[in-house]
This record gives structure tokens, sequence and C-alpha cells, in this order.
């Protein structure tokens, strides 16, 4: 199972929504996360990029 977290982007101090895997204490992409109560509209490419090539793996998907 996936889900989205907030942490900064891997370019800048921007705030971005980060794909994390179950009990993972960091992102897709590599970037660590960060406990932040603030929202954005944002989403990593680089995480959305690996999430997009995971769900294309045939069988990858239910697996984690």
């Amino acid at each position: 199972m996936y889900e989205m977290r907030i942490g900064t982007a891997a370019t800048g101090t921007d705030l971005v929504w980060h794909v994390v895997g179950h009990d993972q204490t960091s992102a897709l992409c590599g970037q660590p996360l960060q406990e932040a109560s603030d929202e954005t509209d944002r989403h990593c490419l680089s995480c959305m990029s690996v999430f997009q090539e995971l769900m294309q793996q045939p069988g990858r998907a239910a697996a984690t």
C-alpha cells in the first residue's frame, strides 16, 4: 500500500506531496519526510514517475 505524505521538494524548500511505501521513512524519490501541518497542491514528479513505473509492473502493485 502506498500513501501520500508532505515533505520538502528535491529542487528547493517548497513543500510537495511525496509517495511513500508502507512503513518507510523516505519517499520513493529518496527524499526524507517531515511532519508538516502545511498543505500544498504540488506533487513530487520524481515520486509520481517511480509510482507509475511500479504500477505498470505485473503483480508489483498487489505485493506492496
